[in-house]
């Protein structure tokens, strides 16, 4: 009966941590208040990555202050990219230059800034595994 109890509660233990929930807050500051909201888009692996067919979630929030806050609920353990921007002119996208550029404010996680090219996945991914709180602050 004691290893049948015991294998149950190992059981349980096991089950519930493969099936861990969590939260991921995403704050984002430098944006400009009433100019346009802010888009989030959410990535869990690297093929894909900035594609909007390959975002797991997205949401799109009103910029009344000078940052804004997301959460992204109940979340597996995993591997998590974010890509932000504000949308200034309210047409849906985010407005690149001749040479793909962004002119409206954006960002990623892990705050990585570019340089040449965009991220990889792998250079902004944050394991989620408890919840989580980040900032990026927009690329402008």
């Amino acid at each position: 009966m004691k290893i049948k109890m015991i294998s149950l509660i190992v059981l349980l233990t096991v089950n519930s941590a493969l099936f861990a929930q969590h939260n991921f807050s995403v704050e984002v500051s430098g944006v400009e208040p009433g100019k346009g909201p802010v888009f989030f888009g959410l990535y869990d692996k690297e093929k894909g990555f900035l594609d909007n067919e390959s975002q797991i979630a997205t949401a799109k929030v009103k910029a009344t202050e000078n940052k804004v806050v997301y959460t992204f609920k109940n979340l597996p353990d995993g591997d998590y990219a974010i890509a932000v921007y504000q949308d200034l002119n309210n047409n849906g996208k985010c407005d690149k230059n001749m040479i793909g550029y962004p002119t409206e404010g954006f960002g990623f996680s892990q705050n990585y800034k570019p340089r040449l090219s965009a991220p990889s996945f792998d250079q902004v991914k944050i394991a989620i595994n408890q919840y989580a709180k980040i900032n990026i602050v927009l690329i402008k």
